[in-house]
């Protein structure tokens, strides 16, 4: 007699995230359904680094001998993949578990950034939308949704509203109350988890209409982020500093420019920490992280240690250039004043207000005098390389990354610029290097800086350009 066909599921969750309790509930309704199932997990440690993996094969019984099960997944050979995040579900992709004839995906678009994206001198983000891409193109179908944001919104958590969300593709040979039933008998935070269930089951939706084009949408979300970091007349700034460009880059590249210089006009000060801080979505999300139930006390403490940068950016231009002199000759650039501030406490809340009710200052202040300068000249060295090589162009608009943050940080993207700009990006648009390497120069360096802040590789990039051309010069095949 033959044995009756198996189901094989795989989830990819992290450290957590009760993976191990969602497989449990999955084992435990296809047990009660009075089905063959086997299960293997893969556990690791509670944090971003730590990928859990747990393997399920469930079969009917049909009186008929008991399937032979495997311990772990084959490539090719898994039915579904079910993912609590973006990139542990593409993960999964370049393992060889999703495949086109075959693999129903069931993942999260949220992400949780990985060590290598946080790392990185720049913005080291993966792009969410090339790993979409990568999911529906090797996937038989994807069923994609944030579920963390429906989690937050239900006060559940994401294993539950995964679940759900699986049970309402009608992949899983289980009837929906076997489900609940499971959820029922392990007996903890069952209102919470069969709310988390029920919105899983509403998410499962046709996907929403194209968005509209990319540059609109950049640009759009950049008066809207200005406005709100400063006021109208700094979002018009930013439009009018777009205008040269929209009709001399294609639409991809000059929506990089309108994103970049959205970043670099919304830049980080002590006013802008404090904005963020007082944020209206902040408590929520903090005591959405806590898994804070309604009518639990949330007390918020922030940490502050502001040096003397962040000081002297809020003087006046003239005096903050002179006092931060002096502090730089007697050696007092490392020292800082640490701070804990109690945001859900009227002193520390009023704390906070004082300085985000700075806003209309910060137009006199060193920092942003220093901060437009750049701005101005950087988008000159754009329009120069824009006419000369539209794909280098392309390159020094996302080096705009490398200048980010504040302190030690801010320091490091500045020098990092100044040596791609005066070691790669002048010496090309004056013709001491071979202008065909261009792009390609500008690129290798900027992705040097990111990977590298303290400017090692960087300088080794610069220097291999060098003798490139050099080589050349010297009528040495380049």
């Amino acid at each position: 007699m033959s044995r009756p066909p198996v189901l094989r599921l795989l989830i990819a969750a992290m450290g957590g995230e009760g993976g191990g309790v969602l497989a449990g509930w999955i084992v435990e309704a296809a047990t009660a359904a009075g089905a063959w199932v086997q299960r293997t997990s893969i556990p690791g440690v509670a944090q971003r680094t730590g990928a859990t993996t747990y393997y399920i094969e469930i079969a009917a019984v049909d009186g008929g001998p008991r399937p032979v099960m495997a311990l772990n997944p084959a490539p090719g050979e898994v039915d579904i993949l079910v993912a609590t995040e973006l990139v542990e579900a593409v993960r999964m992709v370049r393992m060889g578990y999703v495949t086109p004839d075959r693999t129903l995906v069931v993942a999260s678009t949220h992400r949780v950034y990985t060590m290598a994206e946080k790392t990185l001198g720049g913005d080291g983000r993966a792009d969410a939308d090339a790993l979409r891409v990568q999911l529906e193109r090797f996937a038989r179908h994807a069923v994609l949704a944030d579920i963390a944001a429906a989690a937050a919104a239900a006060e559940a958590q994401a294993n539950a509203v995964i679940l759900g969300m699986l049970a309402a593709t009608g992949a899983l040979p289980l009837p929906e109350i076997a489900l609940r039933r499971a959820i029922e008998a392990e007996g903890r935070a069952v209102a919470g988890n069969l709310r988390g269930f029920e919105a899983g089951l509403a998410l499962n939706m046709p996907a929403a209409p194209s968005p509209p084009p990319a540059d609109i949408d950049v640009v759009a979300a950049g008066l809207t982020r200005l406005t709100e970091y400063q006021d109208a007349a700094y979002a018009d700034l930013y439009r009018r500093r777009l205008h040269p460009f929209r009709s001399t880059l294609d639409p991809g590249d000059f929506a990089e420019l309108a994103r970049q210089l959205a970043l670099r006009m919304s830049y980080e000060d002590t006013i802008r920490v404090a904005q963020l801080k007082l944020s209206a979505g902040r408590l929520a999300t903090v005591a959405a992280e806590a898994r804070a139930r309604p009518g639990d006390v949330v007390d918020v403490t922030e940490f502050f240690k502001p040096g003397p940068e962040e000081f002297l950016a809020l003087l006046p231009p003239a005096w903050g250039r002179r006092l931060r002199a002096l502090v730089e000759a007697r050696g007092w650039t490392d020292a800082a004043l640490p701070m804990r501030i109690r945001t859900t406490r009227l002193s520390g809340f009023l704390r906070l207000r004082l300085l985000a009710a700075l806003r209309p200052w910060r137009p006199h202040c060193l920092r942003h005098a220093e901060e437009q300068a750049w701005i101005d000249d950087w988008l000159a060295l754009v329009a120069r390389v824009r006419d000369v090589d539209l794909a280098a162009a392309r390159q020094v608009i996302e080096a705009a990354a490398l200048v980010r943050g504040y302190g030690d940080t801010l320091r490091r993207g500045h020098r990092n610029w100044r040596m791609l700009v005066d070691g790669i990006v002048e010496p090309m648009l004056a013709g001491r290097l071979p202008a065909r390497h261009f792009a390609d120069a500008v690129m290798q360096a900027r992705l040097a800086a990111t990977a590298d802040p303290e400017g090692d590789r960087l300088a080794q990039v610069i220097h291999g350009v060098a003798a490139l051309g050099q080589n050349s010069s010297s009528g040495v095949a380049a």
